[in-house]
């Protein structure tokens, strides 16, 4: 039994010191993939400064002006009302086109069929 003690495999550690592990090849890009490495970046960077510029340099919407309105009258359409009608009896003070016109815009109208049973603003005299 005092044998098998010395006839044990030995397990030699490499030194540390003198052991250098395989250097590894540089990285090399293809021209598409330095453009990529490039060229990406830079562009989010341009879209990122666009986006901010657009968003203190834009155009502000609301107005300080406040809108002048039009006084109007709520009207329910009966069988053979026109505008050119309404706009005659409710806003004699306008000419007849300007009236039609300000009627189709107040109501969002997109012609100028009216329905009987609809509830539509009229601007009125004042």
């Amino acid at each position: 039994m005092a044998n098998a003690a010395l006839s044990a495999p030995l397990h030699l550690v490499p030194d540390p010191i003198a052991y250098h592990a395989p250097q590894e090849a540089p990285l090399r890009l293809t021209r598409r993939g330095k453009f990529v490495l490039i060229a990406m970046p830079i562009f989010l960077a341009s879209v990122g400064v666009l986006m901010i510029l657009g968003l203190f340099l834009s155009p502000a919407k609301a107005s300080a002006d406040v809108p002048l309105g039009v006084e109007a009258v709520s009207v329910t359409v009966i069988e053979g009302d026109t505008l050119w009608g309404l706009a005659r009896e409710f806003a004699p003070q306008l000419d007849p086109r300007e009236a039609v016109r300000q009627i189709t815009e107040i109501n969002n109208l997109e012609g100028s069929v009216l329905f009987p049973g609809t509830e539509i603003y009229v601007p009125s005299a004042r």
